[in-house]
C-alpha cells in the first residue's frame, strides 16, 4: 500500500511538472524576462497597482442628466519611496473637478474618458501605466448600460504627444 501511495506522489509530482513547469525552470524563466531596471523581490519581479471607484458621479452631458461608475486602475512606477505615492483621494477630486468643468458638453464619452487619462498621467509622475473605465447608466435619450475604457502608458504617452497635437 506504501509503494502504492509513492507511485501516486511520484506520478502525480511528474503530471504537474509537466504541466506547469518546474519550480527551478521558472526561476530561470523569471530572470531571463526580466526587464533591466525592474524591482527584484526573492520571489520576482514586483509589480504594484491600485484601483477605486467614483460611484455615482452625476453630470450634465449630451443633453441630459447622466450617472457615471468610473473605475480607475493604475500602475506604480519601479522603485518608488513611500513619500512618492500619490494619494488616491486627490485623484479622485481631480477626476471630479475636470468633469464638473468639462468644457465641451456635446463630446463623446470616449473623448472624455481620454482626458481623464491624460490628466492623470500628466500630474502624477509616480503612475506609469492607467485604465479608467466610465460606466454611463440608462437614461431616457440612451436607454443602454454603456461603458467607455481607455489605458494609456507613460511611455506611450510620450511618443504619441509629441506627433499628435489633437486630442491625445
Amino acid at each position: 500500500m506504501l509503494c502504492l501511495a509513492a507511485f501516486g506522489i511520484l506520478l502525480w509530482s511528474s503530471t504537474v511538472d509537466a504541466a506547469f513547469g518546474s519550480f527551478q525552470d521558472l526561476r530561470s524563466v523569471t530572470k531571463r524576462n526580466q526587464k533591466p531596471g525592474a524591482t527584484t523581490v526573492k520571489s520576482g519581479v514586483l509589480v504594484e497597482q491600485f484601483s477605486f471607484l467614483i460611484k455615482d458621479f452625476k453630470i450634465d452631458h449630451q443633453g441630459e442628466n447622466n450617472n457615471l461608475n468610473i473605475t480607475i486602475w493604475y500602475r506604480y512606477k519601479a522603485h518608488l519611496s513611500n513619500a512618492e505615492y500619490p494619494d488616491f483621494m486627490l485623484i479622485a477630486k481631480d477626476i471630479e473637478t475636470l468633469l464638473a468643468s468639462y468644457p465641451n458638453e456635446e463630446d463623446y464619452w470616449e473623448i472624455l474618458n481620454k482626458k481623464i487619462t491624460l490628466m492623470v498621467l500628466e500630474k502624477y509622475p509616480a503612475i506609469a501605466k492607467i485604465t479608467c473605465q466610465m460606466q454611463v447608466s440608462p437614461s431616457p435619450k440612451d436607454p443602454y448600460l454603456r461603458s467607455s475604457i481607455v489605458t494609456r502608458d507613460r511611455t506611450t504617452m510620450r511618443k504619441h504627444s509629441v506627433s499628435t497635437p489633437a486630442v491625445k
